[in-house]
């Protein structure tokens, strides 16, 4: 049954910087709102929708003629030109929210990175253009090992994760994890082991998705020709996530649970709810205590299981406090850490959001279902 928004929520415990519990110190992130972290607060916080925009080459035959692309990408100065040229969207997202998260070009406070920073990023099947042409040319060409290879380095899954590593010299485990939509609670959980385990003393957690003609044919054949082809975006989310205890920088939020399933019942909403009261009950937070929940909105029927499970589980000004992913587009696998951004610009502009608990939950079509819970703690970036 739905929680009554009549119940008042119960004073939050008290926080303790003296644990081991993973703490979010800094995020970035690239999206149709713009290139920097202020953009995408400002976007945010407007509740404004990303202006869909035209793919830039007219001679790809498309399913939709617009997208919520990010703007600038193809500056071949973004980067460095030895860079820009050499890579394809996604790595320059994912390079670009490195380069915002660990270079302050306001001078403040950076985070300190070495042997002991790791690196974990989320993505569906990394770059779809660039693997199509590999595949294309080995099967139309002459010989089937007459391709280009100057694209090979971009179709493996984990080129971004690796090129970002680096560019800023991340020697910590580095690993990239396929999950769709999930992809961003996937790596969040992965990077809770690695600080667990004290494989790494800090972690760059994010995932990415790119926007391509083949991933947009892709999405269509999902969803099916004859049903209107969704709108796409595309976008990339970074985190720093650090143990309590030795933080760098003043906590934003506190990792109190990730939790994961797999649909096989061909029932997303039990499995949403499922996974929901799993994250709730580890993070010892009650139902009616989450001041706000994110879900992945996506326009499929999962997506629609995904807000109806927590409709039912948790009160309903919890699902109104922070803007629809919607507003972004379809972003893929860029969605879980990218309403996790969402989240946390929301909530450092409500003051009443400290020492509350978040819910941030994603469900893909592959039967995938994650859910986070945090613990907002309120400090500036």
């Amino acid at each position: 049954m739905p929680a009554s928004p009549a119940l008042t929520a119960p004073a939050p415990p008290p926080w303790s910087a003296d644990t081991d519990t993973p703490v979010i110190t800094r995020w970035s992130a690239v999206s149709a709102h713009g290139l920097t972290r202020q953009d995408f607060v400002d976007g945010v916080r407007s509740g404004r929708a990303a202006v869909p925009a035209e793919p830039a080459d007219p001679q790809r035959s498309l399913p939709r003629t617009d997208a919520c692309l990010v703007p600038g990408l193809d500056d071949p100065d973004l980067l460095g030109r030895k860079f820009t040229y050499t890579l394809d969207r996604l790595a320059v997202m994912v390079l670009l929210a490195t380069d915002r998260l660990l270079v302050d070009p306001d001078g403040g406070p950076v985070p300190h990175t070495d042997d002991r920073t790791g690196l974990v990023m989320g993505t569906t099947m990394g770059g779809k253009d660039g693997m199509a042409e590999i595949v294309r040319g080995s099967l139309t060409n002459a010989r089937p090992f007459y391709v280009d290879v100057s694209r090979i380095p971009g179709c493996v899954m984990n080129h971004p994760a690796g090129a970002s590593a680096i560019r800023h010299g991340l020697r910590g485990p580095n690993s990239t994890v396929g999950g769709g939509r999930v992809s961003g609670l996937l790596a969040l959980g992965y990077a809770r082991r690695l600080l667990d385990q004290g494989r790494a003393d800090s972690c760059l957690v994010g995932s990415a998705e790119e926007f391509a003609p083949t991933h947009a044919w892709l999405e269509q054949a999902v969803t099916g020709f004859d049903e209107p082809a969704p709108l796409l975006g595309e976008g990339c989310g970074l985190l720093l996530v650090e143990p309590a205890r030795s933080a760098q920088l003043p906590p934003l939020a506190a990792v109190l649970s990730v939790t994961t399933r797999v649909d096989v019942d061909d029932d997303p909403r039990a499995a949403v709810a499922s996974c929901v009261r799993q994250a709730l009950e580890r993070a010892g937070v009650a139902p009616e205590e989450v001041w706000a929940a994110v879900p992945s909105a996506a326009p499929s029927p999962e997506g629609a299981a995904e807000e109806a499970a927590l409709a039912d589980l948790l009160p309903a000004d919890a699902l109104s406090r922070v803007p629809s992913m919607a507003l972004l587009g379809d972003v893929g696998a860029a969605s879980a850490t990218l309403q996790i951004a969402t989240l946390l610009a929301v909530a450092e502009a409500a003051p009443e959001s400290v020492g509350r608990a978040a819910l941030v939950s994603a469900v893909d079509r592959d039967g995938g279902v994650a859910c986070a819970v945090l613990r907002l703690l309120g400090a500036a970036s």
